[in-house]
């Protein structure tokens, strides 16, 4: 009888062990972390193939029985950072709670909705179509200042965010419109008398934004654009152009020429007076300020030095010089 309590009991430990060893203890080698992206609409077995792959687990079938057991109604997609030889049960636990990592991105300034979605799309934050179809519905977010726009183009604050992944494309946009309207409108732009209605003056910086090389020109350029709206001047942005060939032909360009000049486009300020008829690309803070402060001057020209820095003037006469001076 004795005998008989001894083996039960030998057979119960032996049988822990093998649960324990089973579910609970993984032999992977190595003990770094590692950035793993569990896509939508993988199974559990999907998964623990996945995790396989990547080396995180080294057997599939305690983690799929382990999620069976204690994840009933499925595991959270999304980027995870995830140690090689963690048991199972961790594994399980983690991806039940979705404890997601969040993924750095960086908009550089200046940069256009469709180079937004690119990197949204490439970190798989969210789907760049997705993304763009928002960026074209403005009354998909209710914001009083964003009404009447046509396009978020401009008014997606160039920044640096954390998303998890994958996140909702509505909820990417959310944060670039409360950074804009945190940084800007509420730090200055509503404390200040603009020069222009918020449309136009994004639009406006949005052309001193790519115009600009230099941090110290933006206010003298911002200044210069005012001064021929004011004048009823063409901007002869040539920004502008680089675009207009954008929209029309799909291709950026570093060089004009004079035929470049001619493409039939609104976004053509060599042709059409005014303003564009939207923002070309997402302005910064620098540029944004720079046209609500502009510099003083009477300046209505500027031509680009091969130093990377503007030279302005009053006249065209002076203007030619300077294109001469500066050109090779």
């Amino acid at each position: 009888m004795k005998s008989k309590t001894v083996l039960e009991l030998s057979l119960l430990w032996i049988i822990c062990v093998l649960v324990y060893l089973w579910f609970y203890a993984d032999f992977s080698e190595g003990e770094s972390f590692k950035e793993v992206l569990i896509p939508k609409g993988l199974s559990v077995r999907e998964i623990a193939l996945l995790l396989k792959d990547e080396a995180i687990i080294r057997n599939p079938w305690p983690f799929q029985v382990m999620a069976g057991l204690v994840a009933p109604r499925g595991l959270r997609a999304g980027s995870y950072l995830l140690k090689r030889g963690m048991p199972p049960a961790q594994l399980v636990e983690i991806l039940t709670r979705g404890e997601q990592l969040l993924v750095k991105v960086t908009f550089p300034e200046g940069f256009t909705s469709q180079q937004m979605a690119q990197v949204l799309e490439e970190k798989g934050i969210c789907s760049k179509e997705e993304y763009l179809s928002l960026v074209d519905n403005p009354t998909l977010f209710d914001r009083e200042w964003l009404k009447g726009l046509s396009s978020l183009e401009g008014f997606l604050f160039p920044d640096t965010y954390f998303f998890s992944v994958p996140a909702s494309p509505h909820q990417v946009i959310e944060a670039q419109l409360e950074r804009f309207e945190e940084t800007f409108l509420r730090e200055h732009y509503w404390k200040s008398e603009a020069p222009l209605p918020l449309q136009g003056l994004v639009i406006l910086a949005s052309l001193v934004e790519r115009e600009a090389k230099a941090a110290e020109d933006r206010p003298l350029i911002a200044s210069v654009f005012l001064n021929r709206l004011q004048a009823g001047m063409k901007l002869q942005s040539c920004a502008s152009v680089v675009y207009a060939l954008y929209r029309e032909k799909g291709v950026w360009v570093d060089h004009l020429t004079l035929e470049d000049l001619k493409i039939n486009s609104p976004f053509n300020t060599y042709l059409s007076k005014g303003l564009p008829p939207q923002p070309i690309c997402n302005p910064g803070l620098a540029s944004l300020l720079a046209v609500l402060y502009p510099e003083k001057s009477d300046y209505l020209y500027f031509v680009l030095g091969e130093d990377g820095r503007h030279r302005f003037s009053r006249t065209y006469r002076e203007h030619l010089e300077n294109r001469e001076q500066v050109t090779p």
